[in-house]
């Protein structure tokens, strides 16, 4: 990987924790400078701290799943698109009543 993919990468990954710090921010009924600052390390070590989870896991199994890694992949987002055309096409019974919209108050 180079350092255009890598920076690349930890601007999405970036981006990721901003927008869900964000929303909850928002969701905060008080502002409170020690729960902001305990969340903010939260996202910011769990984001920083995945990666390089992965990347250990990955570069000890590199040799087993190498040949195959291809197929895991296919799998993998086979499985997502067809969940997500199973979700888009059976009707969902409590989808769009209102009362979703009633919880967030």
């Amino acid at each position: 990987m180079g350092l255009a993919e890598l920076v690349l990468l930890a601007v999405g990954l970036s981006m990721d924790a901003f927008a869900v710090s964000i929303c909850k921010g928002l969701g905060m009924k008080k502002i409170n400078l020690k729960v902001a600052v305990v969340l903010g390390l939260f996202f910011g070590g769990f984001q920083a701290g995945m990666p390089v989870i992965g990347w250990a896991l990955g570069s000890q199994f590199m040799g087993f799943i190498g040949p195959i890694d291809h197929w895991i992949a296919f799998i993998l987002l086979a499985f997502i698109g067809g969940k997500m055309l199973w979700e888009a096409f059976t009707e969902d019974e409590d989808e769009g009543d209102g009362k979703d919209a009633e919880k967030i108050d």
